[in-house]
């Protein structure tokens, strides 16, 4: 994943400007006192109970329709909610998470070794973020799975102990500068398998990383002097172990930083060693804020790129990848279709949606089971054309170009034949590329095989598939795709393909899930056609249809039934196609010698013919 951060929080600048010392260096009585609503206006207050706790929105705008990762950040002993946020901006580096400041009742956390005598200790923390996190999914779309926790100092005490005791699930927690203390370890009970991530300077001795007791600061003022800590590399070869993690460690390392990684098919439990590093919350050479963001996007399910976002449609969540916001005029909508053997995301727009975002607002929109779409038990274009309009909905859109590719026309059709009438959103024209032809003998021509195999032997192949059978076959096909893809595009493109984007969202086909919705989508796609039998297209827009003659290539190792069967297809389909562009006022654009993969090699071929449906 790319991440970029987004801005430099204003105490920085204001740190710079004064001519102090980095601001990371500071030590824990340093903390920021700015008012933290001044800013940072899209932080929220809320009041739980007795408790505080601030909520940080993503800076380049919340949408109530999307869905977000939660993570919530601890603050350190004798620190505030507002103090946290200041010192590490986390909101700042991802638009996918909001991020919770919670304020603890006292100075500090009921870190579950007795640690510190203040009363904490009767003090329910751990109920009081299980109730903080079922408040904020009330009140905002949280995506299953995707809680988060991070503490620094006494904070990140507390979140082991959130990692031993809590009945909360975690799909990541980072402590900084935290040892754990040898009560803790002892009762420590980690009922669900956590990633985790200890940030510890070499040289820390409030809170030791060679273990022992706290030698001085504000933690040794509030600490009785006689809690012993463990040394943190024998900390995370514990928690490793409790994590269910029977792996041997590895050690990666340069002159900054050291890391011992214990890690096994599912988890990671990883010590960061900082070389010389002090009690603090980043070091000179070591920006823990990114390190932490970076730890929790790479053991996400939900790794979003740049440009992504997850929309809460019907309790699921709908992908969409959306570039060139700040262009005017009619969105364009894309839609993917399958190919072949291959699959069918938004990968395949990773060259032609950059290009379209050069001059027009473009969203492409991902099936249920698709990309990071949710999956559902039987996914269909029909049953995803509610959805389809919901999220066309949710983008808030006025107008709208419909651009498919191979068989996505039939979502196009579908929502068109659906919601043109009764929309508050304007179909302004349709682009089809390479689409399923809606008459008898092509329907019929893409039944048969390989979708009636599917359909024939769907009670043997789902458990196959579920068992992890398919998916040797699976990687090979992506491996074939992208060598296809790569052969397609022209020297001159070559800058604007977006491999990382591509590589990102086919490396997911290889899931058991997504495999599973390409094989069901697959046995569903008869229905779909069934449905559609001598369609009627709607005239009231223009359909422009760039059609390309892929299906004789190869011919030459083709029966003569074969080659008389795909000539009568591809005569048919040229017909119908120019016949539908022609009546809608829309173009069509015939292409000799192209492959069926148009979207990557002619992209200017489509960038034109949406010029002609926007004049």
């Amino acid at each position: 994943m790319i991440k970029t951060r987004l801005f430099v929080p204003l105490l920085s600048m204001l740190l710079l400007a004064a001519g102090c010392n980095n601001k990371h260096e500071k030590a824990i009585d340093e903390s920021p006192t700015n008012d933290i609503e001044e800013a940072n206006s899209n932080l929220q207050h809320f009041t739980l109970g007795e408790r505080d706790y601030y909520l940080a929105l993503p800076e380049t705008g919340f949408s109530e329709h999307k869905s977000y990762k939660l993570l919530l950040a601890f603050h350190n002993a004798d620190s505030t909610a507002d103090d946290m946020q200041q010192l590490t901006a986390l909101e700042t580096y991802s638009d996918n998470y909001l991020v919770v400041y919670p304020q603890a009742a006292t100075s500090v956390w009921n870190d579950g070794c007795n640690c510190y005598q203040v009363g904490e200790t009767e003090i329910d923390d751990l109920m009081f973020v299980e109730n903080l996190v079922s408040e904020v999914q009330e009140k905002f779309n949280v995506i299953d799975n995707e809680i988060y926790a991070v503490g620094y100092a006494q904070g990140g005490l507390f979140v082991q102990n959130l990692m031993c005791n809590s009945s909360l699930t975690f799909n990541g927690i980072v402590s900084v500068a935290s040892p754990m203390s040898e009560a803790l370890a002892q009762s420590c009970h980690i009922s669900h398998a956590t990633n985790y991530m200890m940030v510890h300077g070499t040289a820390d001795t409030v809170l030791p990383y060679q273990g022992g007791k706290s030698l001085g600061g504000n933690a040794a003022a509030a600490n009785p002097g006689d809690t012993e800590f463990l040394p943190s590399e024998e900390t995370i070869a514990l928690l490793a172990s409790l994590n269910g993690i029977a792996t041997d460690k590895n050690r990666e390392q340069n002159e900054d930083v050291i890391r011992d990684s214990y890690q096994n098919t599912s988890h990671i439990n990883q010590l960061v060693s900082v070389n010389g590093g002090g009690h603090a919350w980043s070091h000179n050479r070591f920006e823990t804020s990114d390190e932490v963001m970076s730890f929790f996007d790479s053991v996400s399910a939900f790794p979003l790129p740049a440009a992504s976002s997850l929309y809460r449609i019907a309790d699921k969540e709908i992908h969409v990848r959306s570039m060139g916001l700040e262009h005017e005029g009619p969105a364009i909508v894309l839609l993917s279709g399958p190919n072949k053997h291959f699959h069918s995301d938004s990968a395949w727009f990773s060259l032609l949606q950059p290009m379209i975002a050069q001059n027009h607002r473009v969203h492409a929109i991902d099936r249920y089971g698709n990309a990071f779409s949710s999956a559902v038990e039987q996914p269909s274009y029909q049953a995803f054309v509610e959805p389809l309009n919901q999220t066309l909905q949710a983008l808030g859109e006025d107008e709208i170009i419909l651009l498919s590719f191979a068989s996505g026309n039939i979502l196009a059709h579908l929502w068109q034949q659906n919601y043109q009438d009764n929309s508050d959103i304007a179909l302004k024209g349709m682009l089809w590329i390479d689409p399923d032809i809606l008459l008898p003998y092509s329907i019929d021509f893409y039944q048969d095989y390989p979708v009636s195999w599917y359909r024939s032997v769907e009670e043997a192949l789902i458990p196959h598939i579920e068992a992890g059978n398919w998916t040797e076959r699976t990687l090979a096909k992506l491996d074939e795709e992208k060598q296809t893809v790569q052969g397609l595009i022209s020297q001159d493109l070559a800058a604007d393909m977006d491999w990382a984007y591509f590589n990102q969202i086919s490396a997911l086909r290889a899931n058991i899930s997504h495999q599973l919705t390409r094989a069901r989508e697959i046995i569903n796609y008869h229905d779909d056609l069934e449905m559609l039998r001598d369609s009627q297209i709607t005239q009231g827009v223009p359909v422009s249809v760039i059609d390309s003659d892929f299906e004789l290539h190869g011919s030459e190792d083709f029966t003569e039934e074969d080659i008389a069967n795909l000539t009568q297809w591809q005569q048919e389909g040229s017909q119908w196609s120019q016949e539908i562009s022609e009546n809608s006022q829309g173009q069509y654009l015939p292409l000799t010698d192209s492959s069926h993969l148009v979207v990557f090699e002619h992209p200017r071929v489509i960038l034109d013919a949406l010029a002609y449906l926007l004049k």
